[in-house]
């Protein structure tokens, strides 16, 4: 799954050059913010990080197109970035807080 996020980032940080928004902001918060909560719920209900992330994404994704089909709007590879952080600090938080294994790195992520 590691390999996944790191050809994700790097995919999305390539395309992101186009976009003309900022690394950082508010609207960046809120991505982090709303796609953490996705993704612990979404861990609660599957119990896999795999499929949490999944589901975790397709909102920021959804917004993202949906985003680009507006006049004066862009697809901003560096909103599904934020996204991703954030659902994996949401499924992860998940996965410590549900099997109580305290906090540690495993290999199943």
């Amino acid at each position: 799954m590691k390999h996944y996020l790191l050809a994700l980032t790097l995919m999305l940080s390539g395309a992101a050059h186009a976009a003309e928004d900022a690394w950082t902001g508010s609207d960046k918060t809120m991505h982090f913010a709303l796609s953490a909560g996705t993704g612990l719920a979404a861990y609660a209900y599957t119990h896999s990080k795999p499929k949490a992330f999944g589901l975790a994404m397709v909102p920021g994704i959804v917004k993202e197109i949906a985003d680009s089909q507006e006049q004066d709007n862009h697809f901003s590879g560096k909103d599904l970035v934020w996204d991703a952080v954030g659902a994996v600090a949401g499924i992860q938080l998940g996965d410590w807080s549900i099997n109580n294994k305290g906090v540690s790195w495993g290999k199943s992520f």
